[in-house]
């Protein structure tokens, strides 16, 4: 059993952050890794600067998990009129399959609903990665069946000719 400890991140975790979300969402799939979105995107996630203006935003909170004083898992909770927005949320490649993020989801929503007063939560993913909607399916969220608009961005590319959309999920908290 991994000792975890949850922080918020701060202004010097962003450059170990940053490769970690790259690496969950973009980098091939490799060690115990399934979060990869490689086969429909290229390019990266997010970049320091878009992680440093994200830590100044009013009303977000960014978490970290470490194992041994080494950043293992993030995850961005974010304040959204009457629900809590998921988003960011990644795991370390070498450490996924571990319960890592089950257990910094769990973190992320009690901190969240305990700051803010909110039990509802929503988050979205791509609509074909179906073992993430069964992932979070498992952690109490609901498919909506309700679509967004996949985000364009200089970040990232679509490298496949099916059309990407993001599936909301949704979860109500009992506190």
């Amino acid at each position: 059993m991994l000792d975890l400890e949850f922080k918020e991140c701060q202004k010097n975790d962003i450059k170990e952050v940053v490769f970690i979300i790259n690496e969950a969402y973009r980098a091939e799939r490799k060690n115990n890794a399934w979060t990869t979105e490689s086969h429909i995107l290229t390019g990266i996630r997010v970049n320091e600067d878009v992680m440093g203006k994200l830590l100044d935003e009013k009303n977000t909170k960014t978490y970290i998990a470490k194992v041994e004083n080494k950043i293992v898992g993030t995850i961005q909770a974010k304040l959204d009129g009457e629900n809590i927005h998921i988003g960011l949320f990644a795991v370390d490649t070498k450490f996924q399959a571990e319960g890592i993020g089950k257990k910094l989801l769990e973190f992320a929503e009690n901190s969240s609903s305990k700051l803010w007063g909110k039990s509802s939560f929503i988050m979205e993913v791509i609509s074909t990665r179906i073992e993430l909607m069964e992932y979070y399916i498992r952690r109490g969220y609901q498919n909506t069946n309700s679509f967004i608009e996949f985000p364009k961005s200089e970040l990232w590319t679509p490298n496949t000719n099916e059309e990407l959309k993001l599936l909301v999920l949704k979860k109500l908290f009992d506190k």
